[in-house]
């Protein structure tokens, strides 16, 4: 089954997934800094689901297994943010026991 996510939605230096072009730093990080994040597999985790909620560079993603899994985008050169109810499959690794830091981040493509 072909997979529906096919439309980069950020790009990252620590892109586990290498899967996303690369752009230049865009008006979602303002001219900040990208968080640097040094990625290690045994705390990375997957979440994929729909976008619940957006709240400056968090996004909320309701997780298919059924909790909303809080995902820090400040780690991500990010383009445009998806839309609420947009599908996304995020690569993310915690930081600091409570913090979801996103390594790489895709959307479905939208018509």
């Amino acid at each position: 089954m072909p997979s529906k996510y096919t439309e980069p939605a950020s790009t990252s230096p620590s892109n586990v997934v290498s899967s996303v072009r690369t752009t230049s730093p865009s008006f979602m990080t303002q001219g900040e800094s990208v968080r640097q994040i040094t990625p290690d597999a045994d705390r990375m985790q997957q979440v994929n689901g729909p976008v619940v909620k957006q709240d400056g560079l968090t996004l909320f993603v309701k997780d298919v297994s059924g909790p909303v899994v809080p995902l820090d985008m400040s780690a991500l050169r990010i383009t445009k943010l998806p839309q609420k109810g947009q599908e996304v499959l995020a690569v993310y690794q915690v930081e600091n026991k409570t913090e979801n830091v996103a390594l790489s981040l895709q959307g479905e493509k939208k018509d």
